[in-house]
């Protein structure tokens, strides 16, 4: 689609609908749940100085398990974007390897660890929620 965001591309597969107004699939407060992970970052990452903690905020679906809406503390709105673009349509109930692959091979930042460790802490939440 010529002209199109790449998120937007991505959100426009069949079981999606985006919203006019947001990066994120239209859901109901009482069909989705808020999961939210968390890492230290290090001394030596641009985020220390506005964050101890990196958080990553995900709106799951509740009936399939997918990421609808991403946020996060991480420092620039590019970086922001670029983990909605990631985990937008990822099925949280599956193996999270395959993405935190993604993270090592195209996130080149000091970092990088705790993002993936963020994105762990959510999932091994969302596991242990599902467990009940």
């Amino acid at each position: 689609m010529p002209g199109t965001s790449p998120m937007a591309q991505r959100m426009a597969r069949p079981g999606y609908q985006t919203a006019p107004a947001c990066e994120s699939i239209a859901m109901s407060a009482h069909t989705s749940i808020i999961v939210v992970g968390y890492a230290k970052v290090p001394r030596t990452s641009a985020a220390y100085g506005a964050h101890d903690y990196l958080s990553v905020s995900l709106r799951i679906d509740r009936g399939t398990g997918r990421v609808v809406e991403v946020d996060s503390t991480a420092i620039s709105p590019m970086v922001r974007n670029w983990l909605s673009e990631l985990l937008l349509g990822v099925d949280f109930t599956a193996d999270l390897r395959p993405t935190l692959a993604v993270i090592e091979q195209s996130y080149l930042s000091n970092a990088t660890g705790s993002l993936k460790q963020a994105l762990l802490d959510a999932w091994r939440r969302y596991a242990s929620h599902r467990a009940g």
